[in-house]
């Protein structure tokens, strides 16, 4: 397995897979929001403080501080919204995972488990929508090369 994140998250992940398994590869990905709508969110909370701001007819000095705020309540707002998952390809079949909204890649529980070759579908574009165990995700392009799903997993391993 690989270093760095995916390295990480598959050795963090491995209290949730049976004994003996192997993670091949680590795909992330998020439910709920379209990623592009989440950008809306992002946006809107600096946009709606500048315009509180200005309504105020306060100093501006503060314009800056009620943006800040402003962006950091979008993005709370943006996360509220959105479910975070590790799609892990084993040697034995396709295991999803939960994680938490905040902070690092710590999956907390096992969502589904799927049978081998399990496909993620066609994924395109920079944020490809995919249904997985019955939720909507969108996959980064980052994550798409290790998404592909080989036609058999090599014995004893990947």
């Amino acid at each position: 397995m690989a270093s760095g994140l995916t390295g990480r998250v598959a050795r963090r992940s491995q209290r949730f897979l049976e004994p003996g398994e192997h993670v091949g590869r680590v795909v992330l990905a998020q439910g709920g929001l379209n990623p592009w709508v989440q950008n809306a969110f992002f946006l809107s909370g600096p946009i709606g403080a500048r315009f509180a701001a200005a309504s105020w007819g306060g100093p501006g000095v503060f314009d800056l501080l009620w943006t800040l705020l402003g962006a950091l309540a979008g993005v709370v707002l943006a996360t509220a919204f959105i479910s975070r998952r590790v799609v892990l390809l084993t040697d034995r079949g396709v295991v999803v995972l939960e994680y938490g909204r905040f902070g690092r890649v710590w999956p907390t529980r096992v969502l589904a488990r799927l049978p081998a070759g399990t496909g993620l579908g066609p994924l395109s574009g920079l944020w490809a929508r995919t249904e997985l165990a019955g939720e909507r995700l969108w996959i980064h392009r980052r994550w798409h090369r290790d998404a592909a799903v080989p036609k058999a997993p090599h014995a004893g391993g990947w």
